[in-house]
């Protein structure tokens, strides 16, 4: 069953499913990691501590942007590396 997205609804469609709204932080996370996943070969993996080590961010702040983006569905992990859900 496919969610109807209504006027004023906070939380935003992602991939079919709600997703929590992510704040800019996470966004500018998520953005960069997304082009890294572009740029990168399809052999080429990547663990949660890569990816917190290629943020310009202090490694705190990038953990928590990444354990956000996991929690919220915009990240997912298999086997210790880490996935962006399909994009439409």
């Amino acid at each position: 069953m496919t969610p109807i997205v209504k006027p004023g609804d906070t939380d935003t469609l992602r991939n079919g499913e709600f997703a929590a709204p992510i704040n800019s932080s996470e966004e500018a996370a998520l953005d960069h990691l997304e082009q890294y996943f572009d740029s990168a070969g399809t052999d080429e993996t990547l663990t949660r501590e890569d990816a917190v080590a290629h943020q310009s961010i202090e490694r705190a702040d990038a953990r928590a942007h990444i354990e956000q983006l996991l929690l919220k569905g915009y990240l997912y992990e298999v086997d210790d590396e880490l996935r962006l859900p399909s994009r439409p």
